[in-house]
């Protein structure tokens, strides 16, 4: 999910876009009488505290679950659909915080794996 930050663009966006979070239902954006984008207001934050705090709760990751079934089983609404989005995201982000991947050793892997294709390359053409 993109991030844009409204204060940093010219009022007459930073007012359109305002007003098209006025429907709590969301709008559908429309060119040449085709949706381009819907915009959805942001979902609440559960009980167990918002998602702004990156912690990931059992009832975060219930929440999830019950979203991602509804998804393949009949779908979600639009906002549904950002619901899950955030909540995708905090998961990644705690993940990232708590059990990061060990990229440094693949980034070294990855280094070294380029240097012996390089050196073979260079005995092929000697």
């Amino acid at each position: 999910m993109s991030h844009v930050d409204l204060d940093t663009q010219p009022e007459v966006v930073r007012q359109f876009v305002l007003s098209l979070s006025a429907s709590a239902e969301g709008t559908v954006l429309e060119s040449a009488g085709r949706p381009v984008a819907c915009v959805v207001p942001p979902p609440k934050p559960t009980a167990a505290g918002g998602a702004a705090d990156g912690e990931w709760t059992e009832e975060k990751n219930r929440r999830r679950g019950a979203l991602l079934d509804q998804k393949y089983d009949a779908g979600l609404s639009p906002v549904e659909e950002a619901e899950l989005t955030l909540l995708q995201d905090t998961l990644h982000r705690y993940i990232d915080r708590v059990a990061p991947l060990p990229l440094e050793a693949a980034r070294s892997l990855h280094q070294e794996l380029l240097q012996k294709a390089a050196r073979a390359q260079d005995a092929d053409h000697a």
